[in-house]
């Protein structure tokens, strides 16, 4: 159990450092993953721990940064959610396939949000987790069709999640002030 724990804090704080660019793309990126090649379970660890992480180390700064109280409610949901989740997603990796390997750190995204305040940072925080959720149903979806039981059935039941996640952000994306960018 030390062991499992020691992954998964490893994990989480490499993949923090390191997932900023997941983030960054998927909140610009609209090429959707019908176009691409099915992923190996291994790239869905490695994206799912990254973008995870990401989710994580985002919301913790909206609840710091935040203006809005509604947008404080809707970072500490999904910063309990995904730290949930990626402490179910590392022990699945750790159990059932080799260690995630992470990609060199981007973290323009996170820079961009630490540059912003008020209803600036609002706005953006609700579009990054649009953008990102939109992306990680992609991922997700796609492996809901993995050979891998178990991978299969972790994310079916993260979808939902994720969805319910999106909805809530597009719902503060929709809030937001008048006379907002």
């Amino acid at each position: 159990m030390k062991r499992l724990s020691f992954i998964f804090a490893a994990t989480c704080l490499v993949s923090a450092s390191m997932a900023g660019n997941a983030w960054a793309q998927a909140a610009t990126s609209g090429q959707s993953s019908a176009t691409q090649s099915p992923l190996s379970d291994q790239e869905f660890f490695t994206r799912a721990s990254r973008d995870g992480a990401m989710e994580v180390q985002i919301s913790q700064l909206a609840v710091r940064k935040a203006s809005s109280p509604r947008t404080r409610a809707l970072a500490q949901q999904l910063l309990d959610d995904h730290a949930a989740a990626n402490k179910e997603l590392a022990a699945l990796a750790a159990n059932e396939h080799e260690p995630v390997v992470q990609k060199a750190p981007d973290s323009a995204l996170m820079e961009r949000l630490q540059s912003l305040n008020g209803d600036e940072f609002d706005k953006a925080y609700a579009s990054a987790m649009i953008g990102g959720h939109q992306k990680a149903i992609e991922l997700f979806d796609d492996a809901t069709h993995s050979n891998d039981p178990n991978v299969r059935a972790f994310a079916s039941k993260t979808l939902p999640t994720l969805r319910h996640h999106l909805q809530m952000a597009r719902a503060m994306d929709t809030h937001a002030p008048l006379g907002t960018p």
